[in-house]
């Protein structure tokens, strides 16, 4: 992944490159923020897997947009990530445990980056909404109702998160999470990265979760020939 969340992921055959959806205004939010909460827990109690496309937009915060990429993202209960650009250029970013990879296959080389000394990467907080319980949201985060908001075909709920630590702020300053209200997943996450002056934008759809995922797709292990880097 990169800086910000530069580039992303992985083809799937059955689905096509995402349009930037067109968000529209609904009625003010008809759900207590508590029930809400309880929502997503029950979707965390029985997460496993999920893959979806997703289109990553960066922004710097004047508006201007900066980037526009297009790939696939998996993720497990374990909270390890997967994101495989396929577009505007192939690259992988593989979060495992404490460790980011980003593999060029083009270039026949890997980037390793600590994540304990590479505090301003945005690439763990992909994980917001999806394995996070809402007690977990509640707990490490100031929250606040955004109200509805259709998103697509998504009809979604909205909810910011203001960092409770000043370190986790220092990174991310804030982040909106739109969440389907079918599924109770993320459409949509915008996250503001402090040390950067950037906002990214991940919008999700073909949304599938619980899946049987080959357990190969989060192997650290890269082709032979592969050149490893240890980024300082």
């Amino acid at each position: 992944m990169l800086r910000t969340l530069k580039h992303l992921s992985l083809p799937i055959a059955a689905c096509a490159l995402l349009a930037a959806p067109a968000l529209a205004d609904g009625p003010k939010i008809s759900w207590d923020l508590d029930d809400a909460l309880k929502q997503v827990d029950r979707q965390a109690d029985d997460f496993e897997t999920v893959m979806a496309r997703v289109e990553v937009v960066r922004r710097d915060l004047g508006g201007e947009e900066l980037s526009r990429e297009q790939g696939t993202v998996f993720m497990d209960r374990k909270g390890r990530i997967r994101l495989d650009a396929d577009a505007p250029k192939e690259r992988t970013y593989l979060v495992e445990k404490k460790t980011l990879y980003i593999h060029y296959p083009a270039e026949k080389r890997v980037e390793e980056y600590s994540l304990s000394r590479h505090k301003n990467r945005m690439e763990p907080f992909i994980r917001l909404g999806f394995t996070d319980s809402g007690k977990d949201l509640k707990d490490g985060y100031l929250l606040t109702s955004l109200g509805e908001r259709d998103i697509a075909d998504s009809r979604t709920l909205g909810l910011e998160l203001t960092p409770e630590e000043e370190k986790t702020r220092a990174v991310m300053g804030k982040a909106q999470l739109w969440i389907d209200q079918a599924s109770w997943t993320p459409t949509q996450q915008v996250l503001t990265a402090s040390a950067q002056g950037e906002e990214i934008t991940l919008t999700y759809s073909f949304v599938a979760r619980n899946l049987q995922l080959n357990p190969e797709l989060f192997s650290t292990r890269w082709p032979r020939d592969t050149d490893k880097q240890k980024m300082k």
